[in-house]
C-alpha cells in the first residue's frame, strides 16, 4: 500500500549473482537500502537469502538513484499493513521511507517488504518524481486508489509480494 498523507514521506538476478554480492546488498556502506532495526536487518537477510525475487528487488534499487530505509512502527493508520512515504530531498537525492507493522510472522513481514520495496521500485523508475504531488501524479497514472484517502496500490506490488510469500514458503 502506498500512501501519499504524511507530509514526510525485474530484471531478475541469477541465485549465483545474488551469492556472490550478498556483501553488497546487505553490509556495504553505499547500499540502497537500509535499517536501524536488528530485527529488520534480520528480515532483510532471511528475505535476500531465501527469496530470488526479494533479493532483485534489493539489487534493483541499490543500482536506482533512491535511498530505501525500513522500519518497524506500531503507530500505521489500523487499515496499511505497510507503507512507502517519500521524504524530502537532500543534496538532490531522493530519500524513501518504508514503513511496516510491527507484529508479524517473519514470512509474512518479508513478504510486506517486497511488496513496499516493489514500490520503491516504481518510484526509482519515475526519475520525476521529486516530491508528494509528482508521487500522487505517478500513483494516479499506474495505481488503483484503495479505500483509505490518498492511498494507492498497484498490481506489480501485490504480485510482488505474493511471489516473495511463495518463494519464502517453498
Amino acid at each position: 500500500m502506498l500512501s501519499l498523507l504524511p507530509a514526510l514521506f525485474c530484471a531478475g538476478l541469477m541465485t549465483s549473482s545474488v551469492s556472490a554480492s550478498r556483501a553488497d546488498l546487505l553490509d556495504s556502506p553505499y547500499r540502497h537500502v537500509r535499517t536501524t532495526s536488528a530485527r529488520v536487518q534480520h528480515l532483510l537477510e532471511i528475505g535476500i537469502f531465501r527469496s530470488p525475487t526479494f533479493a532483485s528487488l534489493v539489487a534493483l534499487l541499490n543500482a536506482s538513484d533512491v535511498i530505501v530505509y525500513i522500519e518497524q512502527t506500531a503507530d500505521m493508520p489500523r487499515t496499511l499493513e505497510g507503507r512507502l512515504l517519500l521524504m524530502p530531498l537532500a543534496n538532490h537525492q531522493r530519500y524513501l521511507r518504508i514503513q511496516i507493522n510491527s507484529s508479524g510472522a517473519p514470512t509474512d513481514l518479508i513478504s510486506l517488504m517486497g511488496h513496499e520495496l516493489r514500490h520503491a521500485i516504481e518510484v526509482a523508475d519515475a526519475t520525476d518524481v521529486r516530491d508528494e504531488r509528482a508521487l500522487e501524479r505517478l500513483y494516479e497514472r499506474i495505481g488503483m486508489r484503495s479505500a483509505a484517502m490518498h492511498t494507492y496500490d498497484t498490481n506489480a506490488a501485490r504480485t510482488t509480494g505474493r511471489r516473495v510469500w511463495k518463494e519464502l514458503t517453498a
